[in-house]
Order: structure tokens, then sequence, then C-alpha cells
């Protein structure tokens, strides 16, 4: 609410009130001249106009004047304006928390969340691998239609919707961006992703984890450069899945199988899991532990991403017979929607690395 709006409106509440008061005084002055009067106070004045003007009517005092009965007339046909006026507010209120709520103005508490900023088919994709995997989302668009679409297809619980400009840095802290393990930019082009990138980084205090997909791959240095942690070509990565489905359309198919989320116990994906302090396999051997993993958790072990003088590597089947599997190490592994279950038991973490 500005200034003007809300000096109008003290304004009117103020000429109300002296209205009332001033109605109180009248009927006090005439009702104090009667024979026999109920109202003589101030308080009994009161007492009188809100029992009157809720329609309650205890009768206990009543005025005995003509000129008092007028007043009371007064305060009779206001009661209709009381009863609609709040009735209004509160039936406006009701809409406002109702609608403020869908819009996703009030806000969310998800930490260690995905913020995706745009929307479109391909953030929608994006959006279903990350409920299947169980991850909270944040979504932030600037089409109301496309929201209401939308909003009531996800558990809220799970997915947020924030309609909001995508520049307005200051609204995009309804959907607790600064508590967010990555934020995936997916505006329509690629100097919009750029100009977003530097200006959010600009903005937040807190230095946030950004992920993007560009459409022109010469642009990949100039993102990370800006401060993308995660930038990948959509033209290369899908020129690379057609030709796979071109001359080994079954390895493709596959490929494609195994970086989807599991949606049926039965079905098969590529998961990753951080390896805590309590974690079973924390000092065990890899090659023990592709044993046992296999063995306990029917999954196989296919990579470990570790830390190598300093450099963070990803080991696909590391043959090395030494290589042991450390804290803060990403074990990666093939398995079932049903043993990914006993995984994250075992594991006591959830999926990925969004923790």
């Amino acid at each position: 609410m500005n200034l003007k709006k809300l000096i109008k409106n003290f304004g009117f509440f103020v000429a109300g009130v002296a209205v009332y008061l001033g109605l109180l005084s009248v009927l006090i002055y005439f009702e104090q001249a009667g024979d026999d009067p109920t109202i003589n106070t101030i308080s009994d004045a009161i007492w009188y106009s809100i029992v009157t003007m809720t329609t309650v009517g205890y009768g206990d005092m009543s005025p005995e004047t003509e000129q008092g009965k007028l007043i009371g007339y007064i305060f009779i046909f206001a009661s209709m304006g009381v009863l609609g006026f709040l009735i209004g507010r509160i039936s406006n209120l009701i809409t406002e928390i109702h609608e403020n709520r869908r819009l996703g103005y009030n806000g969310t508490t998800f930490m260690n969340h995905v913020v995706i900023i745009g929307w479109d088919r391909f953030a929608q994709t994006v959006l279903d691998q990350l409920v299947a995997a169980n991850v909270k989302v944040a979504v932030i668009m600037d089409q109301r239609s496309q929201l209401e679409l939308l909003s009531d297809n996800y558990d809220r619980e799970q997915v947020y919707f924030l309609l909001a400009d995508h520049f307005n840095f200051e609204l995009a802290r309804k959907a607790h961006i600064e508590g967010a393990s990555i934020v995936f930019i997916n505006l329509p082009d690629d100097t919009e992703k750029l100009v977003y990138l530097i200006n959010s980084k600009q903005f937040y205090y807190r230095e946030l984890n950004y992920g993007v997909v560009v459409n022109d791959a010469e642009l990949i240095p100039a993102f990370e450069t800006a401060g993308a942690s995660v930038v990948l070509s959509r033209d290369e990565f899908d020129a690379k899945l057609t030709a796979s489905f071109i001359f080994e359309p079954e390895v493709a198919k596959y490929t494609e199988q195994m970086i989807s989320g599991a949606t049926h116990e039965d079905d098969s994906e590529i998961l990753q899991y951080r390896v805590t302090a309590q974690n079973r396999f924390k000092d065990r051997l890899y090659n023990e532990a592709f044993f046992d993993i296999k063995k306990q958790l029917d999954a196989v072990l296919v990579g470990l991403a570790t830390t190598i003088d300093g450099v963070r590597v990803v080991l696909s089947n590391p043959d090395d017979p030494n290589l042991k599997i450390a804290e803060g190490d990403y074990m990666i592994m093939i398995a079932t929607g049903k043993s990914a279950k006993q995984i994250r038991r075992a594991f006591g973490v959830q999926e990925g690395s969004l923790t």
C-alpha cells in the first residue's frame, strides 16, 4: 500500500470516528434531558450503539426521547453498512490470502532446493525429472496463465511456483533463492541468460550456484567467466544423443533411460550418493565396495567422484586396487527404483548433490 492511499484511508478512519463520537455525544445530550433515561454516560452510549449495530439488541438500554430515537435509527441503518463492510473486508481478505498463496507471494521455506528461472516445455521436462528424484523445486515464471495451468498439478510440499518478473531479484527472495543449492537459468535466449547471471550475482549477498543450458556452444566460456557453475550446450548434447540413436539405437535408448528418473520400481537409473562420516563404505577399498554393493544393495557401482591433488574428478570404473572411498566422495551407481530405496536408507542421505 503506497503512502497516498495510506493517508487517504487514515483520513476516512478519523472522519468515521469523529462522526461516531459526535452521534454518541448528541445521543447522551438528548437522553439526559428525558424523564427516565437509560443512556447517561459515554460507556452507556457505546454499549447501546454496539449492540444495535451488531443486531444483538439486548433491550437493556434504549433511547427515550424522540431525538434519541432518531439517532437510534441512524445506528440501525448504519448496522447494515457496517456488517456489509465487515463481511466484504473479510471476504476480500480470504480471497487475497488464497490468491497470494496461489501466486507464491507467501513465500517458501524450501532449503537446498533447485530454483528454475523461466518456464517452457524444456523447463517442465526438467521439473518432472527432479520431482521423480524427490528434489524440491521452486519455479519463477512471468506468465499468469502458465501458473494457473500448473499450480494444481504438483504437490505444494515439493514444488513451489512464484509469479514474478524474471529480473525482479527482490521478489525472487520469496522463492528462498539464497537458500537454493543451484539456480537453473532458463530464459528464452542466451543474452538474457547472461544478463540475468551477471545482475543476479551483483544483487545477492550469498554466493549462488548457477546452471545454464546455452544454445550457442561458443558462449560457454563467457558464462563460465561470469560465474556459472554448470554450463551445457543444448545443441551439442542433442547432437550426440541423436548421432547415438542413428548408429547405436539400443545404447542411446539405454542412455536416455539411465539419465531419467525411475518412475517404477523396475526402472533403472544412474544415481550418485554422498559418502558421510557414518557411511559403511567410508575408508573401504573401491573394489571391495563394488562387490558388497552388488550383493547387499542390488546395485552396480560404476564410478567415484573424488578429489585428487585438490581437483574434483570423476573416475569411471577405476581399476586402481588401492583406491579408497573417502568422506565427501560421491559413489555413482546403476540401480532400479526398488534398490534405490535400499541405497537411500543405507547411505542416510538423499540422492544427488543438493544437500
